[in-house]
């Protein structure tokens, strides 16, 4: 795996001593105060870590590797707080990618090298409150104008939504095509008729900003279309929401890893009848299992980044990635919280947020059953 190259090695040892001394001491404030932290963005960004999957002509670190560095990034932010993480990796991966991949130079020089940098933060809209799964069913609509497109709809579970600069949306310009009638445009938050339906009180990730957005006749040039306006922009965007299954992955591996960290260091802590409970064997087997369930949900995700890098096939091994890291970090995260007993269910112990949080990765991206029938069809079934 790419994961052992000294490159990626030395990317995680500075990127960890980050997270231990500037997000892990912060964790259960921000949490706390379920708000989007800028100040800790705009840090991650001058440090150069939103650009690592991009290369230097656009702003970006042009990291060695940019899958397995940039999963790496999702892993350890969010052993210190899956909420930031969840809202740096939004803006590092699918709201930058479809700028990168699709935007003209005015697109990119006003919004890419700017967001890559922590300066302006962006989001991605496509789910809808009556379409969440089922992408041919969206009702955003865009319809040609003078010099442009106009966008009514609204928008659902946005991450970074009341925070963005900017918006890439996923809308309809031709309904009776379904899916391959979807384009994307990137949308100024500033622009007239956008609105904020309201920031979502979430029980897990809570200071990853999410919203439900408005558009009431939003006015987008045509520079602003990612895409020629006859559809087609929702398979182009499929290619990016497949490749961050991998980066959700990495977000649940990282939120196991601190349950597990802080399960074993209050196994050797914690006294009971005379000796540390760690020397249970009841408490050495639920150790052992946590740190199983962690070695098979790093191979997977890590497997699944080094193909992506070679620019091999990934969509068995990304949703397959998602499925087990997952469910393999909510099943070590119940397991942590068992471990510290009464002390679980106290909010000044973590074991409670990184069970709340386990639940962010087996529904955000595509719920664990939407990423079995993508695998089942790539199986022929």
């Amino acid at each position: 795996m790419n994961l052992q190259q000294p490159e990626v090695q030395e990317y995680r040892r500075h990127l960890s001593r980050w997270v231990d001394e500037r997000l892990v001491p912060q964790a259960a404030r921000l949490d706390e105060l379920n708000d989007f932290n800028v100040e800790l963005f705009r840090e991650i960004g001058a440090l150069g870590y939103l650009g690592t999957m991009y290369p230097e002509e656009v702003g970006g670190s042009g990291a060695p590797f940019p899958y397995t560095t940039f999963s790496v990034l999702c892993e350890e932010l969010a052993r210190g707080s899956m909420g930031f993480a969840a809202g740096v990796c939004m803006q590092g991966s699918t709201a930058t990618h479809t700028l990168h991949a699709w935007g003209g130079d005015e697109v990119k020089q006003r919004w890419l090298r700017p967001a890559l940098a922590g300066e302006k933060v962006g989001a991605f809209a496509i789910t809808e409150p009556d379409a969440g799964s089922d992408a041919a069913s969206l009702r955003t609509r865009a319809r040609r104008g003078d010099g442009g497109w106009v966008l009514t709809g609204r928008k659902i579970f946005t991450t970074n939504g009341t925070v963005a600069d900017f918006i890439t949306v996923v809308a309809t310009v031709d309904p009776s095509r379904a899916a391959k009638g979807l384009e994307l445009f990137v949308v100024d938050t500033a622009s007239r008729g956008f609105g904020i339906g309201r920031k979502l009180d979430k029980v897990s990730v809570r200071c990853s900003d999410t919203a439900e957005l408005t558009f009431d006749e939003v006015f987008v040039p045509d520079s602003h279309c990612l895409g020629d306006g006859a559809g087609g922009g929702f398979l182009r965007a499929y290619q990016s929401l497949t490749v961050d299954r991998i980066f959700t992955a990495a977000l649940a591996l990282g939120n196991a890893q601190a349950a597990y960290d802080g399960a074993v260091r209050y196994a050797k802590e914690r006294r009971q009848f005379g000796q540390p409970i760690g020397q249970f064997q009841a408490v050495q087997f639920r150790l052992v299992d946590m740190f199983a369930r962690l070695e098979r949900a790093k191979l997977l995700t890590y497997h699944a980044a080094a193909l992506a890098d070679r620019g091999e096939p990934i969509t068995t091994e990304a949703a397959l990635a998602k499925i087990v890291a997952a469910e393999d970090c909510h099943g070590v995260c119940e397991l942590a919280l068992s471990v510290f007993g009464g002390y679980g269910l106290m909010n000044e112990f973590p074991a409670q947020r990184y069970l709340r949080d386990s639940y962010f990765p087996m529904i955000g991206g595509g719920t664990g059953d939407i990423m079995r029938l993508v695998v089942a069809r790539q199986l022929g079934l």
